[in-house]
């Protein structure tokens, strides 16, 4: 039983060192609001940037190491973007945007984060 336990704990141990060690994913869904943070391996913020301006295409793109906007979008989506190198905030007042907004919002944070868990 012992070693079950050890092999266990060494597995753990070795996938807590793969990398992803200061990788962090949170989201925040209420009746008010949406938001997503998310930090992540810094060689992927170039990624991660690429994606969101895609996503907010055809407004215009957003580039350089630090940003901090409130963007509105041509279907009227407003939404906060904060971003740093290997660091993503996108936070959405869902009383301010559609429903429609607010799910294309959430696709583009799943989005985002498929390219940050992607190893």
């Amino acid at each position: 039983m012992n070693n079950i336990l050890y092999g266990l704990f060494f597995i753990g141990s070795l996938s807590a060192c793969s990398g992803n060690g200061d990788m962090s994913i949170s989201v925040t869904d209420s009746d008010d609001e949406y938001e997503f943070v998310a930090k992540y391996d810094k060689a992927k913020t170039q990624r991660v940037q690429d994606f969101i301006n895609v996503k907010m295409a055809p407004a215009k793109s957003v580039k350089g190491d630090h940003i901090d906007i409130t963007t509105k979008l041509n279907d009227n989506t407003e939404f906060e973007l904060e971003e740093y190198e290997g660091k993503v905030r996108i936070k959405l007042d869902k009383g301010a945007n559609s429903e429609a907004s607010y799910h294309r919002v959430k696709a583009m944070c799943e989005g985002v984060k498929q390219i940050i868990q992607d190893k």
